[in-house]
């Protein structure tokens, strides 16, 4: 491979929230961190020379986008989704969270109802919350293989005594169960929505790191119809680890929405240039490194899976078809959640994310990142097997 995803930067140098808990560098025995999800290599090179070429020249003033930003952004999302997106659709933000809010804002008002499928994303919940709508819960379902839409129940919501609902809000690639939806099982969503005169907010950030033979279906490319009624979310900031640099932009279609949106923005702080120069960049000449490093974490998610399925039982895990979150099944366990976390870094010293974060369905589970190294990958499944052995002894 021409890039070398083990050697990993020490993350403690730009005060990496992930490795906050850790005081050095990593060595043997230390906590490992696999909590937040941001990865631990370092950007493709030509980021970082682009970056540099920036930061040498020494003079930081208010600077006017390039003009190859948003045509590098279309050509993204027609290479690689297939999907035709015209120049003023697209605008920034200072993360996705960002324009979350701003366009939940947009479509509601307050006391609105907003489906979310749980569990899911921490900040969608207080994103709703703050918009002064109601969360309206549209639970996944687990098939026995992996989870999947409840559309029956979705169905439910909007015909019921209550007001119907606003806006669904989809994760997609879904944080944290990994779930990339299926072409038909989008149509399906869409259907229903549109039959519904629902608005969709679609959360895409993760789309770019799928499975191989995994395909990912923007909502943008379900039709004509679906185009007016939504706004899709996403960045290069997963893809290429620039979340640091708070950049993030939303698509648009509707002309109506977006002036009301653009209205919403007025005097609120957006994307920085240096986040748009390194989208720009890695659109551009990141193709090769971004290949190379979904085999990396697909190396890593496969190996993890099996030794928690072949040596950690009760624990189970299926490998995602995206992202690099594996969703861990902790239940069989029978501890408390506060015990499940306070075993696992007390005691193994492993920091992964706390299920119930993701709110109902969420007990019982933790969600780990492996973006990272496969030394630390392969310490940390180590580390699980030990633990593992240790409590079936008790």
């Amino acid at each position: 491979m021409k890039y070398d995803f083990n050697q990993i930067p020490n993350r403690l140098l730009s005060n990496s929230s992930k490795w906050s808990k850790n005081t050095r560098a990593y060595q043997e025995g230390d906590l490992i961190p696999m909590p937040v999800a941001d990865s631990d290599f370092p950007t493709c090179p030509e980021v970082v020379e682009a970056l540099r070429q920036y930061v040498d020249q020494g003079a930081y003033g208010y600077s006017s986008d390039r003009p190859s930003l948003i045509p590098s952004i279309q050509n993204w999302l027609k290479s690689r989704f297939d999907w035709d997106v015209k120049p003023e659709w697209i605008d920034f933000n200072s993360g996705v969270m960002d324009g979350c809010f701003s366009i939940l804002s947009v479509m509601t008002q307050p006391g609105d109802g907003v489906i979310i499928q749980n569990p899911v994303y921490p900040p969608f919940y207080a994103s709703t919350k703050n918009c002064g709508c109601n969360i309206i819960l549209n639970p996944l379902k687990h098939d026995g293989h992996r989870y999947v839409m409840d559309y029956d129940h979705l169905e439910s919501l909007f015909t019921g005594p209550q007001p119907k609902p606003k806006v669904f809000i989809l994760c997609s690639p879904h944080n944290a169960t990994g779930r990339v939806w299926s072409h038909e099982e989008l149509k399906r969503l869409v259907e229903i929505l549109l039959k519904h005169d629902c608005y969709i907010v679609s959360d895409e950030i993760h789309f770019d790191i799928v499975r191989s033979g995994i395909k990912h279906h923007t909502i943008g490319t379900m039709g004509a119809e679906i185009e007016q009624k939504m706004a899709l979310l996403t960045a290069a900031s997963k893809t290429f680890n620039l979340a640091g640099l708070r950049t993030s932009y939303i698509v648009i279609p509707n002309d109506e929405l977006r002036e009301a949106y653009k209205k919403f923005r007025t005097g609120r702080g957006g994307a920085n240039y240096i986040g748009k120069v390194a989208t720009e960049v890695s659109y551009v000449k990141g193709v090769d490194w971004l290949e190379e490093m979904k085999e990396h974490i697909d190396r890593n998610l496969h190996y993890m899976v099996n030794v928690i399925n072949q040596q950690c039982a009760p624990l189970k895990a299926y490998v995602p078809e995206g992202t690099y979150l594996l969703w861990v099944d902790c239940r069989g366990l029978k501890m408390s959640q506060p015990d499940l976390m306070k075993w696992l870094f007390d005691d193994l010293k492993l920091s992964f994310n706390d299920g119930t974060l993701y709110g109902e369905g969420g007990e019982g589970f933790v969600r780990i990142n492996l973006a990272t190294s496969c030394q630390l990958v392969e310490e940390a499944a180590a580390r699980l097997v030990k633990g593992i052995t240790a409590w079936k002894k008790k």
